[in-house]
């Protein structure tokens, strides 16, 4: 299950780390599989995985040590990230293909999964995403460094509700099962220490992903573009940078959604289950070009 099945806010004893959990039925769909931003977990997207069972497999988890997952790796590099979802893949799904959406710095990850396995992808969606292409961009990269900057004061601010005064966690309001869920993950030692760790690591890893072999043209990506102001400057260098996968790949669709970097995976979900039925073929006329 992707949200606990009770009102009970306790948590509940940890589990395997990074452990995937899925719900709906099996097709000839590819598994989706999940991974969230900074300091996220399968929480996160509760209510996309929920749209999205109803037609294919579906799995999100919590990273090592972050949420209700155990803490055993203290590499929090995204490469390590990237490769610990590699093993949790395979052991769920084989080497059957799978469709990987990655919200904000959950774009790197999904981003290195597919460069190290590209024919273990079918697809990605980049979900208002980081990656390695916003190092050609400086005001992404001051806006990455500032949110670098205010991580250490975030957990304070997400415990005690003042989320507002801290850009980085501009709130996801999930089902109100995984409501408490995410709650409870901000009042964890360990997960406060791990997501931490990860933000530290973000910024420095981004050379390491950009070293793998380059994505595969053929593996088709959506992605979203999430802005309420995308005249702005800064909203003008972040779509740059996020589209540039796209504009390498033979099949790619561009998604541009007036939301917020958050409100994408509960009010204005729709936009992701949208770009994952694209990748399915339900509009496969749309953004294919020859390779």
């Amino acid at each position: 299950m992707l949200a606990t099945t009770s009102c009970v806010t306790a948590r509940p004893p940890a589990k395997v780390s990074g452990e995937l959990e899925c719900i709906g039925a099996r097709t000839s769909r590819p598994t989706v599989i999940l991974e969230a931003g900074a300091f996220g977990g399968a929480a996160d997207w509760s209510l996309v995985a929920e749209k999205l069972a109803t037609k294919q497999r579906v799995c999100a988890y919590d990273r090592d040590g972050i949420g209700w997952a155990a803490i055993h790796d203290l590499d929090r590099s995204p490469l390590a990230i990237a490769k610990r979802l590699g093993v949790l893949v395979a052991a769920h799904e084989g080497d059957a293909p799978v469709i990987l959406a990655g919200h904000s710095n959950g774009g790197l990850y999904v981003e290195a999964f597919a460069r190290m396995w590209p024919e273990r992808t079918a697809g990605l969606v980049l979900v208002d995403a980081v990656g390695t292409e916003v190092k050609d961009h400086p005001l992404a990269v001051a806006d990455l460094e500032h949110e670098a900057r205010l991580a250490a004061f975030t957990p304070f601010a997400r415990a005690v509700g003042l989320t507002h005064l801290v850009p980085l966690m501009d709130d996801i309001s999930p089902a109100a099962e995984a409501a408490a869920r995410r709650r409870s993950a901000w009042t964890g030692r360990s997960s406060i220490l791990a997501g931490l760790e990860e933000e530290r690591a973000f910024l420095p890893g981004l050379a390491d992903v950009d070293a793998l072999p380059a994505l595969r043209p053929t593996i088709p990506v959506a992605v979203i573009v999430a802005s309420r102001t995308p005249n702005a400057p800064l909203d003008r260098d972040w779509r740059a940078a996020q589209v540039a996968p796209a504009d390498r790949a033979c099949r790619a669709v561009v998604i541009d959604a007036f939301a917020s970097h958050t409100s994408i995976l509960d009010a204005q979900r729709d936009y992701v289950v949208d770009a994952v039925g694209w990748l399915n073929g339900e509009q496969a006329s749309v953004g294919t070009r020859r390779c």
